[in-house]
């Protein structure tokens, strides 16, 4: 791949030293982000609507199955694949990027504290990175992303490999030590905020939101032979779709997206996960 650009480096740096990088998506200048953004704030306000449906949670994989085959989607897919972004993921893993593509999220200002909202490190890889783009304004009170810093806990890359999803609580049972609000690096910020994270290596999670809803996308990203497979592939499009969207693509952003095809023949037969 080329160069780094100045901006680039920074973000690569930050991670490496501190597992997280804020920025926005005016500093990156991506093409294609005004069409990314449009479609994402489309896709999440009917997140939102569906949401309100009582039986929403019956019906979310089906809307999701919908929503990968239009072109917002489509606009959403090939811009975490632009290389700008690909440079950052192979700098700070040093190895070849893997795409697992975009998940579009509506968080409700509810104040629950479940799933993604618990403390967590995610389980893919040794090293990952997801790209949180805000499609809304996020302070405090409207569900920032949050992770401990590096200096409290820097997660073994070789040794344990436990994923506990956590409150507060049982986080400061786990490190046996009090978790103040210094310890923690909360991502706030206006629309158009990325954070980029190593969801891995650091215990994270969305805080509830209790003020505002938040709308984001994330993009996820790891190696070409990560250390679970199994938990990889939660792209919403099934691995024939991804052939097809893989097509015309450049050999660095096909191969990004056709990460399968680098793994030893026998992690290739272990299905998908359902979660």
């Amino acid at each position: 791949m080329p160069e780094l650009s100045l901006v680039e480096r920074r973000i690569v740096l930050e991670l490496k030293n501190e597992g997280v990088s804020v920025t926005s998506l005016a500093e990156l200048a991506i093409d294609g982000t005004t069409e990314m953004v449009i479609a994402g704030t489309e896709i999440s306000r009917a997140l939102s609507t569906l949401a309100k449906r009582p039986d929403h949670f019956s019906g979310r994989k089906a809307v999701s199955a919908d929503i990968a085959s239009t072109a917002s989607y489509r606009a959403i897919f090939n811009w975490g694949l632009n290389l700008s972004l690909l440079r950052i993921v192979e700098g700070y893993l040093d190895l070849p990027p893997a795409y697992d593509g975009p998940k579009v999220a509506y968080t409700p200002a509810d104040g629950r504290q479940a799933g993604t909202r618990l403390w967590h490190r995610d389980r893919e890889d040794r090293r990952m990175l997801k790209a949180a783009i805000y499609l809304t304004d996020v302070p405090e009170s409207g569900g920032p992303l949050q992770c401990l810093k590096s200096q409290i806990f820097d997660g073994p890359i070789d040794r344990e490999f436990s994923y506990p999803v956590l409150s507060h609580e049982e986080l400061e049972q786990k490190l046996k030590r009090k978790i103040a609000e210094e310890d923690i690096t909360s991502c706030t910020g206006p629309a158009g905020t990325i954070v980029f994270m190593d969801t891995a290596r650091l215990f994270h999670r969305g805080k509830p939101a209790v003020s505002v809803d938040r709308r984001a996308i994330f993009h996820s990203y790891f190696s070409r032979n990560p250390r679970h497979p199994f938990f990889c592939e939660r792209s919403d499009l099934s691995r024939g779709e991804l052939e097809q969207f893989a097509a015309g693509m450049s050999p660095i952003q096909r191969d990004a997206v056709l990460w399968r095809n680098y793994l030893p023949s026998l992690a290739r037969i272990v299905p998908a996960s359902v979660t």
